[in-house]
């Protein structure tokens, strides 16, 4: 035993000959024993002893074993419950998890198991102990009803930034990594805007597939194509007065780009299939993940777009460039998450703290929330542990170097892969061997995405046997253009020559 207390562990079990085998093990542990006949009395010896375990039958006479363990949740809510049953129902698996056991063993048990469980929960038990009130809630989320929160210099300035171009009509450009909240800055700025009455409308272009984009921004007339049965207006006609955001605008194509131009510059739409010219008054905010620059020196987006929305550009920094706002940050997602659902906020564990902080988080805010609701999902007691966290954030990959097609060609020459230099015979088999190579180096070198590196190739290899003609090289990858024309841009963006 690690401690000079001995530990406490409850038995409530209506079947006296069980809570005899089971108290005289345990107690052959070194752990103090208590015994309690029914739900009611368990709940009450539970306030009066403060137990560190609770062994909880399910089926009893009075309260059930489920109705008992929502009532421990109350009355000692730091102690794990380990629910013991001879029916194991689905419901009673789910029901038991839902109202916070920290285990269920089925009966008949093996007593030695059982202990060895009994011991586990003992350590999750002193784990929270340790934890204690180590992290304390520091926001309050009304303070914050925007959404953006965050105390850092780099998040300071993008505040800044909203406060200066709000008042104006100017056009907004919000760039920086995916998950860092540009939708949330977007609507920042509509709310404290001259235009915070009208309406509000995001659409993300990159999930709306090309052939419908253009009905779905400045609406259709009846009959303008199969499956037009009436007449729809589009987004710029509904936020007539409003906020429009274009989220994701990099992935626009060029004829879309050239009838938005036309609505920011002229005030002016057209539905498809229409002739009527219709006046909007819309401020535009945009954004995107992409280096629009780049994209226009490739001539894959319009100059002149690009000079009507980069009137004023606000850059969200990555959540790694503002690590100090990571505290602040979770305490405002423990709560909001808490409210929803009408309970007591979690708090967090300095070890867990100390891992989430360490964490690089490519997926920037956005991964953070959903690391926070899974540990709050997860945790057994009131305090998030650090084993509460994915192994992903506790024990990250050594960043590995990118497999690049020289990386495969180096590596199918070196004497080690010698045997496949005999595989190049035909285009085929070349093909194989270079995969081959690829899964080679990927097992000395593992944490690269090797799928990714594969795409890379077959999309290098379709567009060179259609000689850059996308439309088939689509249809022989079995994907939409659209699909292959943002890999294609990922792709040069990245620097992959892909057909010359």
């Amino acid at each position: 035993m690690s401690s000079t207390v001995p530990d406490k562990v409850l038995v409530i079990d209506d079947d006296k000959d069980l809570r005899y085998s089971l108290k005289r093990a345990l107690a052959g542990q070194g752990h103090t024993v208590i015994e309690a006949d029914s739900g009611e009395t368990g709940v009450a010896l539970a306030k009066r002893e403060q137990p560190d375990v609770i062994l909880l039958d399910n089926r009893m006479g009075g309260m059930t074993g489920i109705e008992t363990l929502q009532m421990l949740r109350g009355a000692q809510p730091q102690a794990m419950v380990i629910l013991m049953t001879a029916f194991g129902t689905t419901q009673t698996a789910i029901e038991a998890m839902k109202f916070g056991a920290y285990d269920y063993v089925m009966k008949p048990f093996d007593q030695a198991k059982l202990i060895a469980l009994v011991d586990r929960a003992l350590g999750a038990r002193r784990d929270l102990a340790s934890a204690g009130k180590s992290a304390r809630l520091l926001v309050n989320p009304a303070d914050y009803k925007e959404g953006i929160v965050g105390s850092s210099e780099p998040m300071q300035e993008v505040l800044k930034s909203i406060g200066q171009v709000a008042a104006s009509d100017a056009t907004v450009l919000i760039t920086g990594e995916s998950g860092t909240g540009k939708e949330l800055v977007a609507r920042c700025i509509a709310q404290h805007s001259l235009r915070a009455k009208g309406p509000f409308m995001a659409v993300n272009c990159a999930a709306i597939p090309e052939n419908l984009i253009e009905s779905e921004l400045f609406g259709h007339e009846k009959g303008a194509f199969t499956g037009a049965t009436a007449m729809k207006p589009g987004k710029f006609e509904l936020c007539d007065g409003g906020t429009i955001f274009l989220d994701e605008i990099g992935d626009m194509s060029l004829p879309t780009q050239t009838k938005v131009l036309r609505a920011i510059q002229d005030g002016e739409i057209q539905r498809v299939g229409g002739t009527t010219t219709l006046k909007v008054s819309v401020r535009l905010v945009a954004a995107t993940n992409k280096d629009l620059e780049a994209m226009v020196a490739a001539r894959l987006f319009r100059e002149d777009l690009f000079y009507r929305l980069n009137v004023f550009r606000i850059r969200l920094p990555a959540l790694r460039q503002r690590k100090d706002d990571i505290p602040m940050l979770i305490d405002y997602m423990l709560q909001r998450q808490a409210a929803a659902k009408k309970l007591r906020p979690k708090r967090l564990s300095n070890e867990a703290l100390d891992a989430l902080m360490a964490h690089d988080w490519p997926g920037n805010v956005r991964e953070l929330e959903n690391v926070v609701q899974r540990a709050n999902v997860l945790a057994k007691g009131e305090t998030i542990l650090a084993k509460d966290l994915p192994q992903e954030v506790l024990n990250p990959r050594r960043a590995a170097a990118p497999i690049t097609t020289a990386a495969v060609a180096s590596y199918a020459a070196a004497p080690a892969a010698a045997p496949l230099a005999d595989a190049t015979a035909t285009a085929g088999a070349s093909m194989t061997a270079a995969y081959e190579a690829i899964y080679r180096q990927n097992r000395l070198n593992e944490g690269q995405n090797i799928l990714s590196t594969i795409e890379v190739e077959m999309i290098r290899r379709a567009m060179e046997e259609t000689r850059g003609n996308q439309l088939r090289s689509a249809m022989i990858l079995g994907i939409n253009r659209s699909t292959l024309k943002k890999r294609l841009i990922e792709m040069r963006e990245a620097g992959i020559k892909v057909f010359s």
